[in-house]
């Protein structure tokens, strides 16, 4: 029997409330993870992908796939169409990597991976990951909201 499909969210980026509270409890649990998207606009539609290139490419998705997970330690990712040195082209989009966390990942298919210190807020951390999800995003037209899907295995 296939799992059941995560639950989802959708959120307006002034109020992320129930998405801090899902995060605290899978804190807690130490299971699961939260998968995050923004919404495009619908009259935007991301640039089409051949289907071998799509497929074998060495690029991540157009649109941004955030990724939290609680550890222990946090950590977050973002696969983005960027290219190689996301760590870069988000210090050139003024989102840069906050200091004192630690880069682990930084691949143009698999994406930026990153280590937040211990005791850094769930709410600094889930902002930073939207505002460099959204920078990443930024050829695109988004609608001003994100979709959050939740799964706690």
């Amino acid at each position: 029997m296939p799992p059941p499909p995560p639950e989802q969210i959708d959120f307006a980026l002034s109020d992320r409330a129930a998405v801090l509270n899902r995060m605290a409890q899978m804190k807690a649990s130490k299971k699961g993870w939260i998968n995050l998207s923004p919404a495009i606009d619908e009259d935007e539609e991301p640039p089409p992908r051949s289907g071998m290139f799509g497929l074998f490419g060495g690029r991540g998705p157009d649109v941004p796939l955030c990724t939290w997970l609680p550890g222990p330690p946090v950590q977050i990712g973002i696969q983005h169409a960027a290219g190689p040195k996301a760590k870069e082209v988000l210090k050139n989009l003024a989102e840069p990597v906050p200091d004192g966390w630690r880069v682990t990942q930084d691949h143009s298919k698999r994406g930026l991976v990153v280590v937040p210190p211990e005791g850094v807020a769930d709410e600094q951390v889930l902002d930073w990951l939207i505002r460099a999800g959204t920078a990443l995003a930024s050829h695109l037209k988004l609608a001003g909201w994100w979709r959050a899907a939740f799964y706690e295995r």
